[in-house]
């Protein structure tokens, strides 16, 4: 976690209950944090991806204009123009949480552009994977 992540985030982790539940051939599939799913394994690179309950251990953390809170919330990218603020430390390609004005995690996805690149204000910045719109959908849903 301290190298995907960085060790602010170990440490957090570190105070917690961690269950981790594995696949047939021995690797981690799903890491659970005080009985909740915080992260899921992708299977082409074997990085650890955070749920929305994982995102709020995340340093790496975009603030959002109010304006674009509902839309994100549905589960649409988030555009460059509104970004309020964000960590210097965030890395093309890496995972980050994407907050409201207020603190609260609303998507979480895979940040496209360099801190740099966000001042530039163009393309969508972020591609979500899950929003808070998208979790509650799964979950009133029955498996199968």
């Amino acid at each position: 976690m301290a190298y995907l992540y960085g060790r602010p985030v170990a440490e957090k982790l570190r105070r917690r209950q961690i269950d981790v539940e594995y696949n047939k051939a021995g690797r981690v599939r799903r890491v659970y944090v005080d009985g909740k799913l915080a992260f899921v394994l992708r299977n082409n690179d074997g990085y650890l991806l955070p749920t929305l309950y994982g995102a709020t251990f995340l340093e790496r953390r975009l603030v959002l204009d109010p304006e674009a809170v509902e839309y994100v919330k549905e589960g649409r990218n988030v555009p460059a123009k509104y970004i309020v603020q964000a960590p210097q430390e965030a890395r093309p390609y890496g995972e980050v949480a994407v907050i409201d004005p207020h603190g609260s995690v609303i998507a979480v996805g895979r940040l496209m552009y360099s801190a740099r690149e966000l001042t530039l204000k163009r393309g969508y910045a972020v591609r979500v994977r899950e929003s808070l719109k998208k979790a509650t959908e799964s979950q009133k849903e029955p498996r199968q």
